[in-house]
């Protein structure tokens, strides 16, 4: 085994970690501008093959315990939700305030539905809005990328109007995206972020495959502990 040098003197230390990292006293590593440049390479999909993508999401996300739709239009997209409707038997439900969740129009879908729906901020101070969001069935996103590899919705760090308390208080999640939204992996998620926020990356990333799951110490596997019980992705064509 090697022998390390005992030594007392700071300085001693530090300059040979200068020496070895070739910077002067004094002085400063380079700054490099985009850490991610280089690491990952384009490419783009058609929309045939995000139509596949589509097919290895569903199929992964019903893998891991959870429920998709494939939905052609309006009329389709009303029907999924009353059918989650009547499966979790919900009464309240609350959704981001997204503009893509906007023009689905889903307050007059659920007009039709005995569920009422309230759209984010919920109130304007934390003490109020927050047990009023943990009382709701259900919280409806938009997910802003899918990964068929993994069935896994990507929500990058929430806005005001739309928090992460919205995927993971309520018992049911239901995510709404287009095939649009679809990549096949991680490496298309992290281009994409690349692309999106250069070097100024979201603080938080919320990656959700599945329920909520969790074992304690002898194994014994809980759902819906750390977030939703049921989870829903509703896949809309572009």
């Amino acid at each position: 085994m090697g022998q390390g040098v005992l030594t007392g003197d700071r300085n001693a230390f530090f300059g040979g970690l200068r020496k070895n990292m070739k910077i002067l006293p004094g002085g400063k590593a380079k700054r490099v501008e985009n850490p991610m440049d280089g690491l990952f390479t384009q490419r783009e999909t058609t929309i045939d093959e995000r139509r596949d993508l589509r097919e290895r999401f569903a199929k992964e996300w019903t893998a891991l315990g959870g429920k998709a739709f494939s939905i052609k239009d309006q009329n389709e997209l009303g029907q999924a939700l009353k059918q989650i409707i009547q499966e979790r038997h919900l009464q309240k439900a609350m959704c981001w305030d997204h503009p893509e969740l906007e023009k689905l129009r889903l307050e007059e879908l659920f007009s039709h539905t005995q569920t009422s729906l309230s759209r984010w901020p919920l109130e304007k101070k934390y003490s109020d809005w927050i047990g009023k969001a943990a009382a709701m069935d259900a919280g409806i996103v938009w997910a802003d990328i899918a990964m068929a590899e993994t069935g896994t919705i990507v929500l990058p760090a929430s806005t005001p109007g739309q928090p992460t308390s919205v995927c993971v208080l309520p018992l049911t999640l239901i995510a709404i995206f287009t095939t649009a939204q679809l990549v096949d992996g991680l490496a298309s998620v992290m281009n994409i972020f690349k692309e999106r926020y250069g070097t100024n990356l979201p603080t938080t990333t919320t990656f959700i495959s599945g329920p909520s799951r969790t074992t304690d110490i002898e194994m014994v596997l809980t759902i819906g502990v750390h977030g939703s019980r049921y989870v829903y992705a509703l896949i809309l064509d572009e």
